[in-house]
């Protein structure tokens, strides 16, 4: 502290040390702000992973009956209920967490016989969990349509050969025409995290907004803590800064993380549908 020299420039290095690997986030502080990374990240990444454990095994499924056990008539059902939900803007999605989802999830946890569930009774009723829950239901018609243009694309000769060997259709659909297609869905996956990673207004209204790195001792229960994300702090903070100051360049940087995030999702997904593209037939 006494070696400390206000006027003396920060080495760019140094800078951006702080940044990526700091944990602590503080602005209009009296002595010092800080802008590290670190939370907002976790807090990212967690929402999303709670997003893809819930809207992936529900995407897939629908996309496996929807292929190849739906009729025609139920296919003309599921196809445009699944498709409207991406329709339905993403402040009504918060708002109907912030109003049902959080209530729902809090008055759920007091119950008596839940409480061996880890992180029950929620303390917060706006938190990674509600967040990631909307965000799944918001990545269900991508990943869905994806998954299912994946598993239509598997060549015919595949089911055919395999029932010509006797398989039934369950064992042609989950042996063969699954593993076949499982490519397209990983794809499927990679592009929905890229739309979870960057959506703004649910994580903004429901996730809880607290700028800190979530406390891992509660194990599971961990899903049930506030937090804020890369998208909310720049939706959040960007219209109260300068233009040009250290606040201003610190919020540029998220979105340029943001970016690259994208960007490294995005090209992982071409390539993995790239190397593991089936053969014309």
């Amino acid at each position: 502290m006494k070696a400390w020299q206000w006027d003396k420039p920060i080495p760019m290095v140094q800078a951006l040390t702080a940044f990526l690997f700091g944990g602590d986030w503080i602005t209009n502080s009296s002595w010092q702000d800080f802008y590290g990374v670190v939370p907002l990240l976790t807090g990212s990444l967690m929402i999303a992973i709670i997003a893809l454990v819930i809207a992936l095994p529900l995407s897939v499924a629908a996309a496996i009956y929807t292929n190849q056990f739906a009729s025609p008539r139920e296919q003309e059902l599921i196809k445009p209920f699944i498709e409207f939900i991406q329709a339905i803007p993403s402040v009504v999605l918060g708002f109907i967490g912030i109003s049902v989802v959080g209530d729902l999830i809090k008055e759920t946890s007091n119950v008596a016989w839940l409480q061996w569930i880890p992180g029950f009774p929620v303390q917060e009723r706006l938190n990674m969990f509600n967040a990631g829950l909307l965000l799944a239901l918001m990545a269900i018609p991508t990943m869905f349509s994806l998954a299912e243009d994946a598993i239509q694309n598997v060549p015919r000769a595949f089911s055919e050969a395999s029932e010509a060997l006797g398989a039934t259709k369950l064992q042609t659909v989950f042996r063969v025409i699954f593993p076949a297609s499982l490519s397209g869905v990983f794809a499927a996956m990679l592009l929905g995290l890229g739309r979870i990673i960057g959506e703004t207004m649910v994580v903004l209204l429901v996730a809880g907004n607290r700028i800190a790195i979530p406390d891992f001792s509660d194990g599971i229960g961990t899903v049930f803590q506030p937090a804020h994300t890369l998208t909310g702090i720049i939706a959040q903070e960007l219209g109260e800064v300068s233009k040009g100051s250290s606040h201003w360049q610190a919020l540029f940087m998220v979105g340029i993380l943001l970016f690259t995030i994208s960007l490294f999702i995005n090209f992982v997904s071409r390539k993995v549908v790239k190397r593991f593209q089936l053969p014309k037939i």
